[in-house]
Parts: structure tokens; sequence; C-alpha cells
């Protein structure tokens, strides 16, 4: 395995010719770790061309010379309605792994999503960024004790929400993993749950599911939040009834996901499930958005649809893997940019003005 050499100063024309580049520097297995989905990879394909379907409609003569792009997201003001989606082991691509993504999250005035399989434990990122936003993202584990330890941890070291990702009961079949014998480093060793055996499994192609729930229910989420005082989210949810039960449970908020196409092989879009979420539950819960997203358009498309935020996922690994923390800032940085212009020739001043009379295409 081996992680990319950091270039001087970030270039990006889009973020697909900086995956291209990306490719270039990393070695076949770190490539496909990041890159590649579950199966046949229909799923992670899907999630491109059904935003492809969906198209943008201007309006003129509005009057507005500037775009706004910030929100605020559960209570913290971010520069961009775009954050950091969570992902295991940056440190495949760069040595800096989860402190590099969370410092080019802070340079850009965003969230970033620790995660649970990480290669930086969670207070070593909560260091490096400080005041800066933060969320922790936890795979339930099948011990209750090593679960409480993660959720005071977080709250100790200043995480503002847990997101409890529950579209992951067994780990997807993915095939280039297996074309590649991928087998994570031993110097990727720092884990957020570091007993013997974890550690010892997580260098396997069965990491990401080592030690978690296996048959995870409504039960854990309520015993999620009956442990930590922080809000809870949901991340994983593709299904309008599975989106009415969290909000009729309360849940603060949703991430509609297919966890970017690397599980369900053979699915849909993530953002053609959506609108009918949006739907269905009426603004009693809010509504996240990530996987697929490469372009402002695709950020403008989902809060057209109705998302409040979306988390971009892969394009942070690759501005990560050539230029360290400050490509993780190019990327969102970009992003923001594309946003803006999109904004600007579609007559909308902020984020909250995207609305569904802008798109057409979608269900």
């Amino acid at each position: 395995m081996t992680q990319a050499k950091t270039i001087a100063k970030p270039s990006i024309v889009n973020l697909d010719e900086l995956e291209q580049q990306a490719k270039q520097q990393l070695d076949q297995a770190s490539y496909d770790f990041v890159a590649g989905g579950a199966g046949s990879e229909q799923t992670l394909r899907a999630n491109r061309e059904a935003f492809q379907k969906i198209t943008i409609m201007p309006r003129v003569l509005t009057g507005i010379k500037e775009a706004d792009t910030s929100t605020i997201l559960l209570g913290q003001r971010l520069s961009m309605p775009i954050y950091i989606t969570p992902m295991a082991n940056h440190g495949v691509v760069h040595p800096l792994a989860e402190v590099g993504s969370a410092q080019g999250a802070k340079k850009a005035g965003t969230l970033f999503v620790a995660p649970t399989g990480a290669s930086k434990t969670m207070e070593e990122v909560a260091i490096a960024i400080k005041d800066s936003p933060r969320w922790f993202q936890l795979y339930f584990n099948k011990d209750p004790g090593v679960n409480e330890q993660l959720l005071q941890r977080a709250e100790k070291a200043g995480y503002s929400a847990i997101v409890l990702t529950v579209d992951l009961p067994v780990l997807g079949i993915r095939d280039r993993n297996v074309r590649n014998s991928f087998m994570l480093s031993k110097d990727l060793d720092r884990s957020n749950v570091p007993s013997e055996r974890y550690v010892a499994a997580t260098r396997s192609l069965q990491s990401l599911t080592a030690g978690i729930k296996d048959d995870l229910s409504w039960d854990d989420y309520e015993w999620t939040r009956e442990h930590t005082t922080l809000p809870v989210l949901i991340k994983g949810i593709l299904s309008p009834e599975d989106a009415e039960e969290a909000a009729r449970r309360k849940v603060p908020a949703i991430i509609v996901s297919n966890h970017g196409g690397r599980q369900l092989d053979t699915g849909f879009g993530a953002i053609e499930a959506l609108g009918p979420i949006v739907e269905r539950v009426k603004g009693k819960t809010r509504v996240l958005f990530d996987s697929g997203i490469r372009r402002g358009t695709d950020v403008f498309k989902a809060l057209a649809i109705g998302a409040e935020a979306v988390g971009v996922g892969r394009p942070v690994l690759w501005g990560l893997a050539l230029y360290g923390a400050d490509g993780v800032a190019a990327v969102l940085e970009h992003l923001r940019a594309e946003l803006t212009n999109v904004m600007r020739l579609a007559g909308v001043s902020r984020p909250t003005d995207i609305t569904s009379e802008y798109v057409k295409g979608f269900s």
C-alpha cells in the first residue's frame, strides 16, 4: 500500500480529474479501496447517473448580485451547506489521515464527521481542529461498554453530535478489495476501539465490521440516545417508511445515503430516495444527504429537493492524497465556488432560497 506524495499547491479543474490525478499517485489497492463500490458497482454508477437525470431551471432578471452559501446546521454556522461525511481509514491515502481531513474542513469553515474506523483517534482530531465544528460517527459495537466509552469520549472531546450509521449489518461484497487481497498496513493501527482483537481484525478485508453489532434495531438507537447528552442522528436511510419511523421517534436529523454505493449492489441512486423521504417526513426531522456528490450542481439539486446540507466523501480523500489538508480545503472550496456559480445563474442568493421549483426530473 502506497500513500500519495503531497504535491505543493492544490490545482483543481473538476473533481473527476482530481480523482484521476490521485489514481496516478496511489498504488492500485489503495486507490481501489477508496474508489470501489459493492459487487459490479451498479449502485456506484447509479449515484452519478441519477444526478444527471435531474435538470436545473434558472431564473433571470432577479436583481441578485451576490450569493451567500453560509448556513446553520444543528445550531452551528458553516461557510457552506457542504460537510465531510464519515469515511474509514483516511490513513490509506495520506499520513495525516483524519487529522488532515479535519484541518481541511476547518480551513474551509465547515463540519468534519470523524469516523469510528479511523487511522487517528477522535481525540487527535479534536486537538487538531479545537473549536471547529465536528461530529462523531458511531458504528454500534456488540459490546455495550465499548459504545458507552466512545460516547463519553466524544462528549469529552467536544463533539457536538453523534451520527449512528445503520446500513452496515454486514460488509458489502467489494470485488476490488477481494481482487487486491486488500489489507491495512500495521502503521494504521490507531483505532478508536483499541482492543487487541479489534486492531488485529482491522488489517483484514472485514475491518469495517469487526465488532459491529449485526442485528441493529430501533432499540439500539434508543439505547444510544439514552447514553449521551448529544443529539443522535441516523445515517443510511433510503426508505420513506424508515424515515417516517425516525420522525415519529423524534430523531433530530437523518442522512439519506446508500454508503456511496459500497454496500448493496444493483440499488438505485441515493438522490432518488431524497424526494420521497422529504415528502414523507414533512419537516418533522431534518434531512441531510450524501452519496455521489461531485459538482456544485449536485449540491444545488440536493438542496432543491429538500436536503439541508450534503456530505462529500471520496473527493475529500483525493484532495488529501495529493495535497494534504490544503487539498481537502481546496476540494470543499471548489464545490462552494461551483455552488455559488449555479446559485447566481439560477437566481438565488441563499441556500434556504433553493426550492423544488428550480429542478425538474426528480420523483
